[in-house]
């Protein structure tokens, strides 16, 4: 019945409310394929790549993604014009957060968007002023994501949309952080027929933050497919396999990316904590020291490796990571924290208390380097 009327559904053109009625019937019978394949064709028309990949493995298992690739090689024909704007503003990388990230700003119904200086005065198209669009990259490249998307948004008002503005939108969103508004904007993109590396690794990296890593892995293996050298898309679908404990999978691809870029502080690290995790550390060990000869002063890497030196019982050596970030950082709130765990398994219990005083900021002593 829920087939029948999804059908119906999809032959007026209400296509949503199809696939939430193939939905309804595909948990009364999970294993019918006739409802998998229609998944997948509703899936397509909407720009739901990612899921429309999920329900064709049920059908042809893995070697059907070839089929999928060869769609998508003869479909996008737009994704050769997109800018490859995931190389400039950072968004490819799963496990690097900006460390003051902008909360997101809500903008008033019915207003002007605002600018800061320069900017403001440039939706007053003059002949010597690059296109709208190309601010709205500017100013996602300088960090000013808000701003970007409020110049894209007037692009869609004045000259229609296009697949490129709505990755563009995408990328903007994801880097304020706000994933389900960014995955909308993918969407919209993939319906339009942009189906790129690019946007199956940024909607992979807003699924993955949504907890949703079943179809963030779906995204991350087609652009892996795709590129199969892209050393980014690799790293992100090792993290993806990690946060999923697909612990094997993820210390496979880990490697795969570090064979494509051997010197990646964040492959390295992500890896070394793959490994830690299980129980692997003298591995890790040396993948942090890897990362360290690269980046010697990362807190996150000086951190993570003390942590594994006090599974191995090396306290004395992981004091004394601690203390290298406390000479530079006083008040460094994660390096007390650690410290203290150092000493709570040294036994030296008052110090310990001491110490997450410090983290909490109820302390506020001198601190010497021993």
């Amino acid at each position: 019945m829920w087939q029948v009327g999804a059908r119906i559904l999809e032959a007026l053109g209400a296509d949503e409310q199809a696939l939430r009625w193939i939905d309804r019937a595909m948990r009364l019978e999970p294993r019918q394929a006739t409802l998998h394949l229609h998944a997948t064709r509703l899936c397509l028309k909407r720009g739901r790549l990612d899921r429309a990949i999920l329900h064709w493995k049920k059908v042809a298992g893995e070697q059907g993604k070839t089929c999928l690739l060869y769609w998508l090689n003869r479909t996008n024909q737009r994704a050769f014009n997109a800018s490859r704007l995931i190389q400039k503003t950072g968004t490819y990388s799963l496990e690097e957060k900006e460390k003051n990230p902008a909360p997101p700003v809500k903008e008033r119904k019915n207003s002007p968007p605002r600018f800061l200086g320069l900017f403001g005065i440039l939706f007053q198209r003059r002949p010597d002023t690059p296109p709208l669009d190309e601010i709205g990259v500017q100013l996602l490249e300088i960090g000013r994501a808000e701003q970007a998307l409020a110049v894209f948004r007037q692009v869609l008002l004045c000259h229609g949309a296009s697949p490129e503005l709505y990755l563009n939108m995408g990328l903007a969103a994801s880097k304020l952080g706000r994933h389900e508004e960014a995955l909308e904007y993918y969407q919209r993109a993939q319906a339009g027929g942009l189906n790129n590396v690019e946007i199956m690794n940024n909607k992979g990296y807003s699924l993955s933050h949504l907890g949703r890593h079943e179809e963030a892995i779906a995204c991350y293996e087609l652009a892996k497919e795709m590129c199969p050298g892209d050393a980014t898309v690799l790293s992100n679908l090792a993290s993806c396999y990690h946060r999923a404990q697909l612990y094997q999978k993820a210390l496979s691809c880990y490697g795969n990316a570090l064979r494509c870029s051997s010197n990646d502080t964040t492959t390295l690290n992500n890896y070394a904590l793959c490994l830690d995790e299980v129980g692997r550390h003298e591995e890790a060990l040396q993948l942090y020291d890897r990362a360290l000869a690269v980046d010697p002063d990362n807190q996150t890497i000086l951190l993570n490796k003390a942590a594994c030196l006090v599974k191995l019982k090396r306290y004395d050596e992981a004091m004394a990571l601690c203390d290298q970030i406390l000479a530079r950082q006083p008040g460094c709130p994660e390096s007390w924290g650690m410290r203290g765990n150092v000493l709570n398994e040294m036994g030296r219990i008052s110090e310990a208390v001491e110490c997450y005083n410090r983290a909490l900021g109820l302390s506020c002593g001198k601190f010497v380097c021993r």
